[in-house]
């Protein structure tokens, strides 16, 4: 059984950044990249770290932290969403791009697509003589069941995390 093509080209992508860095791509890199690939949605990074784990991978959790600003600039993960200081992350590599709605209330997590904000956001980095490489957006908010509970005169529901797409 080969190497998932998808998986070989991020392979192939994050080799090369490391070598611009007089880096090697490890054992451990290698399956960190596709532990990352495989996960779906917004996962913590110590989510990622047990995955590794239960795949027989002796990478130490430092290790993946230290291999976050690598996976990051090489396009395989992105920040996704954070919330006080809990940060979540997402596969990018051969996905489409989208923003998130994220409640204040629940955690629920919305993910979006809207073409008149990349226009925006284009039109604006151009003005300013920018020229847009990445971005993310994250609006906060209220989602409706926690403001049907609000007026309610309850509280907001426990912290579940849904994600919508």
């Amino acid at each position: 059984m080969g190497v998932d093509p998808g998986l070989a080209k991020a392979l192939e992508r994050f080799a090369r950044l490391l070598a611009q860095k007089d880096l090697r791509l490890t054992k451990a890199r290698a399956a960190i990249v596709e532990a990352a690939l495989a996960r779906e949605g917004h996962f913590p990074i110590d989510d990622l770290v047990q995955d590794l784990r239960r795949r027989g991978i002796r990478g130490s959790k430092a290790t993946v932290y230290r291999a976050l600003p690598l996976l990051t600039e090489a396009g395989i993960l992105q920040p996704a969403v954070a919330q006080g200081d809990a940060r979540r992350y997402e596969a990018a590599f051969g996905r489409e791009h989208h923003d998130h709605l994220v409640c204040r209330g629940c955690g629920k997590v919305v993910e979006f697509e809207y073409e008149a904000i990349e226009i925006l956001q284009r039109e604006v980095a151009a003005r300013h003589g920018f020229t847009l490489e990445a971005h993310q957006h994250q609006l906060f908010g209220r989602c409706e069941a926690c403001r049907a509970q609000a007026d309610a005169g309850h509280a907001a529901p426990a912290a579940s995390r849904q994600i919508e797409t």
